[in-house]
């Protein structure tokens, strides 16, 4: 296999920032994107153009997939005519780099390795933009292959998750992680300007204070088994009466605020209980009982 020949299915600002990035790294690049436009623009600095999925597939050794969603990705695959498997080259490797599930990671590898001419398919999301992505793999070192020298060219990281799945499993968790705390600072911020703040000052307390990563620390000391980290954090009781602070505080301006509302209440239960003593992150177990299906023999 001659892995320097990529094409790049997708050409919004992901795909569009890979295209550029492997032009950089002085591979030969096709291109495909259902906006011809798109095309176009790439064109324009060396990328060759394709009327299909399968004609990408039929001149490319190494396929990125940049789609906005998992049907997108079914749809260019599987067509029959036009669909990037109906022209895949014998050994080629497709590196899917949407935002997927587990589920499509497995229907896709398993209609791969039907074709029998040692095509693969590996689900490798990303965050960032090329050339400095980080890349969630859904594999084990090596599963890449000779692609992987490839992938490196427009990442900073890469990072194998374990089994087929796993990088997309990751990049749904990034996901939740990234964007629930988008919500909740929105939400604090809200009350902050509804409390009449200086919402600038606020916002600058806040990045000086442990409020930033201080959540997430915590979390990863917990999960990473750093019980001496852990022991340094304040007990359930005193996160919980804060909690109860910030609601009240809310609750008295005319507020709204899901996040705010669901910590006070699981810091709540963690007070009342075994963890009330214990470091706030040691109450990072109820979880298992308390947003789980798991149940404690």
């Amino acid at each position: 296999m001659d892995p320097s020949h990529v094409g790049v299915v997708g050409l919004g600002g992901m795909g569009k920032a890979l295209v550029d990035s492997l032009i950089a790294a002085e591979h030969p690049v096709a291109v495909w994107d259902r906006h011809t436009d798109r095309v176009a623009t790439t064109a324009m600095i060396g990328a060759a153009p394709s009327v299909s999925p399968r004609q990408l597939a039929e001149q490319s050794d190494v396929i990125f997939l940049a789609l906005p969603n998992p049907a997108a990705v079914r749809e260019v695959l599987y067509d029959e005519e036009t669909g990037v498997l109906a022209g895949l080259r014998p050994g080629a490797v497709i590196v899917d780099m949407t935002t997927g599930d587990p589920d499509l990671a497995q229907d896709v590898a398993q209609r791969v390795a039907a074709l029998g001419n040692g095509v693969r398919y590996v689900d490798a999301p990303v965050s960032g933009t090329a050339p400095n992505l980080t890349v969630m793999i859904g594999g084990e070192a090596g599963v890449l292959g000779g692609a992987e020298a490839i992938v490196q060219d427009v990442a900073g990281a890469l990072l194998y998750m374990g089994a087929l799945g796993d990088g997309f499993a990751t990049k749904l968790v990034h996901q939740h992680v990234k964007y629930a705390t988008h919500l909740a600072a929105a939400e604090a911020l809200l009350i902050a300007q509804q409390a009449g703040l200086d919402v600038a000052m606020v916002i600058d307390a806040v990045e000086r204070s442990s409020g930033v990563i201080g959540g997430f620390k915590g979390v990863a000391e917990y999960y990473g088994g750093n019980k001496r980290a852990v022991a340094k954090h304040a007990p359930a009781t005193t996160i919980a009466k804060d909690m109860r602070l910030a609601a009240a505080l809310a609750d008295s301006l005319g507020v709204t605020s899901a996040t705010l509302a669901a910590a006070a209440e699981f810091f709540g239960t963690a007070a009342e209980g075994d963890y009330a003593k214990l470091p706030y992150p040691e109450s990072t177990e109820l979880l298992t009982r308390l947003r789980t299906a798991v149940q404690e023999s």
